[in-house]
């Protein structure tokens, strides 16, 4: 068998894979019909590596893939959390199958979160060294939003707002969250009231915070982008589907600063 440091436990193997619950896949494992490198295994927890160990499982041979990743244009509405009194949440956006194998047993997260009334791109993956890589704020990684502004944006104010952010612009403090410096943010113009605005950083409201300090509001908020991976415009609001490796590729990426 693998050493820990290369290894899963069985029943949670099984369980990413589709065969149930961690207490269906006990039962199937203590039935005697999981085989493991010719040897049958009888205790779920013992460690298997997925990328070397033939697991036969009823008689058939298991093609394990160590992590999953999923890209989800979030509908508003929905909250990133794994409960809520008052909202539904996004793991109720995903088929009763991906439930149960993903939600069920804990073995996928969010990578960050997005306000109830924002929609946009929000990746799911089993692997939480990439939600890391994702999230930590010495990574830089770049996220693009589309803004939608209350009031209309001249010309020369637009040049006013975009040099203002590009040089870090100070937010005020919201909620619990205080008031702060920003990084360096670009931002880029669709028309008078839609721009797109790529920030490093993940503060609490941070976008919204940004356009309140330069005298506007933000009244439609959509994620489009984070580092090389570009929402895909074919998925309508609260679907969702695997990465290709291709984009997996783009999104694992670390950025020129």
């Amino acid at each position: 068998m693998a050493n820990l440091k290369e290894s899963e436990r069985l029943d949670k193997v099984l369980a990413n894979e589709g065969f149930g619950t961690r207490k269906e896949v006990k039962r199937i494992i203590h039935s005697g019909a999981v085989v493991v490198n010719g040897e049958s295994i009888l205790q779920e927890s013992a460690h298997v590596n997925v990328y070397k160990d033939e697991i036969v499982v009823e008689g058939k041979k298991l093609e394990t893939k160590r992590n999953y990743h999923f890209m989800m244009n979030k509908a508003a509405g929905y909250v990133c959390s794994t409960k809520s009194d008052s909202h539904k949440i996004v793991y109720d956006l995903l088929s009763d199958e991906d439930a149960r194998r993903f939600v069920a047993t804990g073995s996928i997260s969010m990578v960050g979160r997005l306000d109830a009334d924002t929609e946009g791109l929000l990746i799911l993956t089993t692997d939480g060294n990439l939600n890391h890589r994702l999230t930590s704020p010495k990574y830089n990684i770049p996220k693009k939003y589309q803004v939608t502004l209350r009031d209309s944006v001249d010309g020369k104010t637009q040049e006013d707002y975009t040099a203002r952010v590009a040089a870090g612009i100070h937010i005020a403090a919201e909620g619990k969250a205080p008031e702060a410096d920003c990084r360096p943010a670009v931002v880029e113009w669709k028309s008078s009231e839609v721009c797109f605005i790529t920030v490093t950083e993940g503060m609490f409201h941070e976008v919204k915070r940004i356009f309140a300090a330069l005298g506007n509001e933000v009244i439609h908020l959509k994620r489009v982008q984070i580092n090389g991976l570009v929402l895909d415009p074919a998925l309508a609001s609260g679907e969702y589907r695997e990465l290709t490796e291709e984009e997996l590729s783009v999104l694992d990426v670390q950025p020129i600063v």
